[in-house]
């Protein structure tokens, strides 16, 4: 599994993985909302897309989709990156991420971060 990660949706700013930041950047708690006002709060996010005890692309997939009991985490997660990475969004609903946990849900689609939470001149740093 790779790291990825995402833009904040309130600053605008990456999320950064924890020890990927800018020097001198204190690391943010982040917070991950569905569509009926449950909030996910990760003040240590590691860039798996885990938000508090929630997955994104599972929260994608549940937010979309009814599931019986005998669906296990791996399969709705692998529902959520299918969904995420579909052509077609039409009545998808998205999770929002943000920085702040004051916060009114829009069906808006996060946007990658394209360092994948590590700032941009990361790599030359080491």
């Amino acid at each position: 599994m790779g790291c990825f990660s995402w833009i904040a949706q309130d600053t605008n700013e990456p999320i950064y993985i924890t020890g990927y930041q800018k020097p001198g950047y204190e690391q943010h708690t982040y917070y991950m909302w569905d569509n009926k006002g449950n909030l996910w709060k990760e003040p240590d996010y590691e860039g798996y897309g885990m938000f508090g005890s929630k997955d994104y692309y599972v929260l994608l997939a549940e937010m979309n989709r009814v599931y019986g009991e005998d669906v296990t985490e791996d399969q709705k997660r692998n529902e959520g990156i299918a969904i995420e990475f579909g052509s077609n969004h039409d009545g998808i609903v998205f999770p929002n991420l943000t920085e702040t946990s004051i916060w009114k849900w829009k069906n808006k689609q996060p946007v990658y971060h394209s360092n994948q939470g590590c700032y941009e001149g990361y790599e030359d740093d080491e």
